[in-house]
């Protein structure tokens, strides 16, 4: 329980001020996330590649797997070296995954409006909403990417306060259950069992 307590406070700190790094400094953050996107990439790319020149005495298909792995590992390479090129292509996916969110709670308004929902209209406002964000985003990516900055800062500092929470939950129970056994030894029993005599 110690090195868990240990481990919890370390990583807690760490994430703490890594993310009020990326908070007060959004593009730094940002452009290490968009360096960490093509690095896993690079990484899939190679474990895809390794897999497909062993399976390919027992597998059909695994040339496609192969030149598919190859695919990952130069798109890979492309984003890992190239920090502004990592930017564009995860403020690309972030602005075309909200219009697509607008667009379905768009659509999905039209479907409540008809099964008579009386404020199928607010759905429709926060679609519109998200396809004009998602649209922004495309236009304005330096400032898209300091907003996904802001947020990755914010989603560190808040997995840094839940340990810190953890930490204390987790003492409060050790001591609790420390409580429970002592407790336990302290009364045998036999006094437990044992009925009361009352003196006459």
């Amino acid at each position: 329980m110690k090195k868990v307590n240990i481990y919890l406070i370390v990583t807690a700190v760490l994430l703490i001020l890594l993310g009020v790094v990326c908070i007060f400094n959004p593009g730094a953050g940002f452009a290490s996330a968009a360096w960490l996107m093509g690095l896993l990439i690079l990484c899939s790319g190679i474990s895809s590649l390794i897999f497909g020149l062993r399976a390919q005495a027992f597998l059909p298909n695994a040339g496609s797997t192969t030149l598919l792995a190859l695919f990952q590992i130069v798109v890979g390479l492309m984003l890992a070296t190239n920090i502004l090129a990592s930017q564009v292509a995860l403020i690309a996916v972030f602005a075309m995954w909200v219009m697509f969110e607008g667009i379905s709670l768009a659509v999905l308004s039209i479907d409540y409006k008809k099964g008579g929902y009386d404020r199928w209209w607010l759905m429709t406002l926060l679609g519109v909403c998200s396809i004009l964000l998602g649209f922004l985003a495309l236009r304005k990516p330096e400032s898209a990417g300091a907003f996904l900055g802001i947020l990755l800062g914010l989603g560190i500092l808040a997995n840094g306060i839940v340990r810190i929470i953890a930490f204390f939950a987790l003492r409060r129970i050790s001591n609790t259950l420390r409580d429970l056994k002592e407790s336990a030894t302290a009364t045998p029993i036999d006094d437990i069992n044992r009925p009361e005599i009352k003196e006459p």
